[in-house]
């Protein structure tokens, strides 16, 4: 067996799979952020805003001065963007900002106004390396100006008010503060039908399927991991064995996040999918959008899974196919090739019948880490995808949380689980653990090639670790340095009774 070379990398779930050599009497438990008791934390409430908050959100934090900014978006009757402040993350205040009028005043929190009735999908990133400083922050949000139908009453209420946009597709707009907006009207920096496997109308590829194109959710982020800015968005495919097109998700880069390359597809809804899809009295099941950030080295993401149980009929079509969608927790190696976990559920759960979430759930930009707690920012929306008029459908901006790290773990029970690497080295001077240990015990054995352990390193020797801690040390006989090891080819040995193990590290 090769050895790997860890060094002090993080290790997940995720992305230790290929480093373990054996497992045994242990289970995978897959976590659940849990939401907010404050829920909703913010709630369309103003004259100038629509009773329905549309998808997506973003979230910035400050760690430096401790304080955040939210930007947001209603609709329908002329889409606008807002945005709002806060102290802790959790009650925000909407300031009078003096930016933009409505009816007559401009004492309200808009930020921009778009002029299209369903203008989704706003993503705002603070470029950490633009030199630029009008261009500090970027926004995109998409704009349709070849899907409006003055039949249609919710069109119609704000009128075709987007002459200045060319192309369907999603547009920037720059700010030297957050606040401040000016939208480049003159092209997409993601059109409708930039693609990589796109050829000519929906001629199939040489996969045999159509990709029809860029679709009108997107989110945006720079990605420190490969410095550049990564676009996720929805793609509508027609593969074969499909009777219509449907949603999935493809991706873009960006150096300066103004120019995109063309997209490439990344994931689909398989036979799996379907076959959940109709075990839940559904027709099938379509992927309405993807939030993705980088992980220690991989890429973790929130996936929009929409239970179809009834397509849309004209006039307005499969823009109101019905039934609700939940965020499931996916992950990627490399942020292209990505993978479900063994089971296929919501990350964050959907709200109790009648509450603001329960009929849709529409994960936010990115998470944020404030300290020992991940942040899960969400749009809830009480209304399925395409129940009834939008404008009687409440919504709000939801909440929830997660312990650091503790995604999915490897969890023994009475039996003790047993846990162990292949050959590997490491760098660092101590072992970590993200572990809870509260109701049993977990002991780490370090072994030499031939599987024995090193002397003074056995289970035995190893201090027992009984609590529930998201940093927890490894001691054998009361010694935590295990620097003297550092670059030497050894296998890890973990025994876990009744305990948990998330993560693992050299420090």
């Amino acid at each position: 067996m090769d050895i790997a070379h860890i060094s002090n990398r993080r290790q997940f779930w995720f992305n230790s799979q290929k480093l373990i050599s054996e497992t045994e009497h242990l289970a995978i438990l897959q976590s659940r952020a849990q939401v907010n008791p404050s829920n909703p934390v913010l709630v369309p409430n103003q004259p100038w805003e629509s009773v329905s908050i549309a998808m997506n959100n973003s979230v910035d934090y400050d760690p430096q001065t401790g304080k955040w900014q939210l930007w947001y978006e209603s609709f329908p009757a002329g889409v606008m963007v807002y945005t709002a402040f806060s102290d802790d993350g959790v009650y925000w205040q909407k300031p009078a900002l003096g930016v933009c009028e409505f009816n007559g005043r401009t004492d309200n929190n808009i930020v921009l106004q778009t002029g299209y009735w369903d203008a989704n999908a706003t993503s705002v990133v603070r470029a950490p390396h633009e030199t630029d400083p009008a261009r500090r922050y970027k926004l995109y949000f998409w704009i349709a100006p070849a899907w409006f139908r003055p039949e249609n009453p919710a069109h119609a209420a704000t009128g075709n008010r987007i002459k200045d946009y060319s192309l369907n597709g999603h547009h920037i707009a720059f700010s030297p503060d957050g606040i401040h907006w000016t939208p480049k009207t003159d092209a997409p920096v993601l059109a409708g039908r930039t693609l990589k496997t796109f050829t000519a109308g929906s001629e199939p590829d040489a996969t045999g399927e159509k990709v029809l194109g860029i679709g009108d959710i997107n989110s945006v982020i720079f990605d420190e991991q490969r410095g550049r800015y990564r676009s996720s968005h929805k793609l509508d495919k027609l593969k074969p064995g499909w009777d219509m097109p449907r949603r999935c998700c493809g991706m873009a880069e960006s150096d300066d996040g103004v120019h995109f390359e063309p997209s490439i597809s990344t994931l689909d809804p398989d036979a799996a999918d379907n076959a959940w899809a109709q075990s839940q009295g559904g027709l099938r099941t379509e992927f309405y959008g993807m939030n993705v950030w980088p992980q220690d080295g991989f890429y973790l993401g929130l996936l929009w899974v929409f239970l179809v149980n009834k397509t849309g009929q004209p006039p307005y079509g499969r823009g109101w196919d019905d039934g609700p969608i939940a965020s499931h927790l996916i992950y990627s190696a490399d942020g292209l090739k990505w993978q479900r976990l063994p089971v296929r559920e919501p990350f964050i759960p959907l709200g109790s019948a009648g509450s603001f979430d329960a009929g849709c759930l529409y994960a936010g930009n990115r998470p944020v880490v404030v300290g020992d707690t991940v942040r899960f920012y969400y749009i809830g929306v009480r209304g399925t995808h395409g129940e009834g008029n939008p404008e009687k459908i409440t919504s709000g901006i939801g909440l929830a949380t997660l312990p650091r790290d503790r995604y999915v773990g490897w969890q023994g029970n009475a039996l003790p689980g047993k846990l162990q690497t292949g050959p590997l080295t490491f760098s660092g001077q101590a072992l970590h653990l993200n572990l809870d240990a509260s109701r049993g015990e977990s002991r780490v054995a370090l072994l030499d090639g031939a599987g024995s352990p090193l002397p003074g390193y056995s289970l035995e020797d190893c201090d027992p670790l009984a609590a529930d801690g998201l940093d927890q040390v490894v001691s054998w006989r009361g010694s935590r340095d295990v620097s003297a090891l550092a670059g030497q080819a050894l296998h890890l040995q973990f025994a876990l009774r009744q305990s948990t193990l998330y993560t693992w590290q050299f420090v």
